[in-house]
């Protein structure tokens, strides 16, 4: 009967990371279906992502998705990155799971260093699926003074004000974080989207 058990556990647990890992895949690939077939697509659902420059927090699906899906279509070409995943712990009781992992995503040799995240994940076993209804990123480089960190961080507080309407603040900001990293292209893609809202498309 122990047996059994531990049998049972260690199957949920590799279906558990298969899921976390599609997921992922999926947002690399611009998958939107794919994507949306990992996750519990109901009111309770919660993502959260935590970095120095920006908190987002949404809670149900019908704020989680829209966005998602926006992002999904206005950029349908497959992210030039990959995602690498370990230090998986995962808990399980019943038909709810909790999962933690280090993921680090690379992209070519020309863009900034790799990315390091602690990933969270509470899934919940839906119809004999496990489905994610609850993620928590959190952008470790973001708090320290890595190459990249501190324009993260400016580039941050100009999207805020970006998306309160404040534009012409926004674009100070955004020219001068164009100006500390001059070899970001975020940094002039941020300052060009900030000029664009506000009209000003000859700059």
């Amino acid at each position: 009967c122990g047996g059994g058990v531990a049998s049972a556990q260690t199957s949920d647990e590799e279906a558990i990371k298969t899921v976390v890992r599609a997921e992922t895949k999926a947002w690399i690939d611009r998958n939107a279906d794919a994507w949306q077939a990992t996750w519990l697509q109901d009111e309770t659902a919660t993502r959260v992502i935590v970095q120095a420059s920006t908190y987002t927090s949404q809670k149900g699906w019908t704020n989680i998705a829209p966005p998602m899906l926006k992002d999904f279509k206005e950029n349908p070409t497959p992210l030039p990155i990959t995602a690498a995943m370990e230090h998986f712990v995962a808990r399980q009781q019943g038909n709810l799971a909790f999962v933690e992992y280090d993921q680090t995503t690379t992209a070519p040799d020309a863009a900034p260093a790799p990315t390091p995240s602690r990933e969270y994940r509470v899934l919940v076993k839906d119809g004999g699926q496990w489905k994610i209804a609850s993620q928590i990123t959190h952008v470790v480089n973001s708090f320290s003074d890595t190459p990249g960190a501190t324009g993260g961080r400016i580039n941050g507080v100009g999207q805020s004000l970006l998306r309160s309407g404040k534009l012409q603040q926004a674009i100070e900001i955004f020219k001068i974080n164009a100006r500390l990293s001059p070899e970001v292209a975020g940094a002039f893609v941020s300052l060009g989207q900030a000029y664009a809202a506000a009209g000003q498309n000859d700059l």
